[in-house]
């Protein structure tokens, strides 16, 4: 078995990210697909992203998009 401080230098080694970066911004990737289908808004799916509030979200998409969840999904 690994240990945590292991598993996480080796994931910082392979991805150039740790874990949880990793996964945010696998998150928010999907995140701006499904707005960008246009059907779904921001306050729809905030919360399956992992989210506990809209305006974390926002912050989030925003700092790494470059512009607000609400110019795509409207």
């Amino acid at each position: 078995h690994m240990s945590l401080s292991t598993f996480k230098r080796n994931f910082l080694k392979e991805y150039k990210s740790s874990p949880g970066k990793w996964l945010q911004d696998k998150r928010l990737r999907k995140a701006k697909e499904i707005l960008e289908q246009g059907q779904l808004k921001s306050s729809d799916i905030y919360l399956d992203f992992g989210y506990n509030n809209l305006s974390n979200f926002s912050a989030a998409f925003k700092n790494k998009f470059g512009k607000s969840p609400n110019l795509i999904d409207t």
